[in-house]
């Protein structure tokens, strides 16, 4: 398989390459934004002279170079000429984002799907797809992605595989997570879903694998890969569809996958290999996060939460009650250090209410974390605090620098914090990066960020 000319290609061409919204034109404005070099990417176009201010070909041939990966953008009908006309051209890999292959169920879909399948394997091009929306190679500036979003640093450690393109956008477009690799398989059809763990498996850069699948058409082969990723010392997170009646029929339409596994068995293959299920995408993102970010997870289920309020600590509670989690109470040494730093009026317990007096003074409230840290049956802290886009109140600037100060002192006793809000709005960016190079995820509301914690718990 050759993977290196399809995610790490030294020269690329768009066949169906256009300016208009849509998969032709986005992938070129993609290509365009990280490549600032004509001699990687070619624009094919029959009815172009130019396109972005760039020359563009009327045909495959006239391109007057050989071509690693092609991207096509056209219709299914006329896929498989373009593949043997990229064979003259040296090409290796292809990107094909046409639709309505064999996921339609049509006798003549699913043939013409085998065909073209057929023709790469005995051309030698590995095959993306088809139906999918390609992929974003964060470590090496290659985003050949059918869909646009935000210009912004996403470069990290968590490959992300996904058989819907646009929940691989939703994906990378959340604002606390960092990527290696962004991979829509489509109905996997080409590279299968398995071929693509094990690919990141092997990948230096990938520490965290996330998959949301439709359907699973081998259980036993995605058992082998997932084993294997397992044994790289990967951590993986799992998003699955197809659990009842509606989802199966939906997704048999999208991906064509018809599944002879029961959920249940698929929750107990997913045990035996300490794979995180999650529920939806809230849970999948942070949880993601959190394994990318956080090297020691914690150990236990024992929590000390701080918060800036009374009510805050009070939701905390409430909430906390659904999940496996335990709030010590505090003992006679840390009572004693913040009776002597609170108000009077200050009642200490676990969760705390510390009446955001600490909160304005870094080195009070570091000591006051290591304190708490130091304390035996503490697994973790969780600091209540609702970070918003544009900071009025500057207590944020204050508790960034004592979480900093108190990793800096306690080293290796260092545990777990986390940033549980109360409420869901986009996040002053500034501050987020900062909190990430601190190895600090921002949770969202204590519904979830509760859940994110079950699931990293023993770890």
């Amino acid at each position: 398989m050759n993977f290196k000319e399809l995610f790490n290609p030294k020269t690329i061409a768009v066949v169906g390459a256009n300016e208009s919204e849509g998969f032709g034109g986005a992938v070129c404005k993609n290509l365009v934004s990280e490549i600032d070099d004509d001699s990687r990417v070619f624009y094919v176009n029959p009815k172009r002279d130019t396109l972005f201010g760039k020359k563009c070909y009327h045909n495959l041939k006239d391109v007057d170079s050989d071509i690693d990966l092609l991207i096509i953008a056209v219709n299914k009908k006329i896929v498989t000429n373009i593949l043997k006309e990229g064979k003259g051209k040296g090409v290796k890999a292809a990107v094909v984002f046409a639709s309505g292959y064999s996921e339609t169920g049509r006798e003549e879909d699913i043939l013409l799907e085998k065909d073209m399948l057929k023709t790469a394997e005995e051309l030698d091009i590995t095959i993306l797809g088809p139906n999918c929306a390609g992929f974003a190679n964060f470590i090496d500036g290659i985003k050949a992605f059918a869909f646009l979003s935000e210009e912004r640093d996403r470069k990290g450690n968590i490959g992300i595989i996904t058989q819907s393109g646009m929940i691989g956008l939703s994906l990378i477009d959340n604002q606390y997570t960092k990527f290696s690799y962004n991979i829509s398989c489509g109905n996997a059809n080409g590279l299968k879903m398995t071929d693509l763990i094990t690919y990141l498996a092997d990948d230096k850069n990938t520490k965290v694998i996330g998959l949301y699948i439709d359907g699973i058409k081998d259980l036993k082969s995605f058992e082998e890969a997932i084993s294997y990723a397992s044994r790289q010392k990967k951590k993986i997170a799992i998003l699955k569809s197809g659990t009842n009646e509606i989802t199966r029929m939906l997704t048999k339409g999208h991906t064509g996958s018809v599944e002879t596994f029961s959920n249940e068995e698929f929750n107990e293959l997913m045990k035996k290999y300490s794979v995180i299920r999650c529920e939806d995408l809230e849970e999948f993102i942070y949880t993601l996060s959190c394994l990318s970010y956080y090297d020691d997870l914690p150990r236990g289920n024992r929590i000390a939460s701080i918060n800036l309020s009374g009510g805050e600590a009070a939701l905390i509670g409430e909430v906390a009650e659904n999940f496996k989690v335990e709030f010590p109470d505090f003992n006679l040494e840390v009572t004693k250090y913040l009776v002597d730093r609170l108000p009077d009026y200050a009642h200490i317990t676990n969760p705390l209410d510390m009446t955001v007096t600490l909160s304005y003074d870094a080195e009070k409230f570091s000591d006051a974390l290591m304190s708490i840290m130091l304390q035996d049956n503490i697994d973790m802290v969780v600091i209540g605090y609702t970070l918003l886009r544009h900071i009025d109140d500057p207590c944020i600037y204050y508790m960034i620098e004592a979480i900093s100060r108190t990793k800096e002192i306690l080293k290796e006793k260092m545990k777990p914090i986390f940033i549980m809000s109360f409420m869901s709005n986009t996040r002053d960016q500034e501050s987020i990066e900062k909190l990430i190079k601190l190895g600090v995820v921002c949770l969202p509301t204590p519904y979830y960020g509760f859940k994110v914690i079950s699931n990293l718990i023993g770890r």
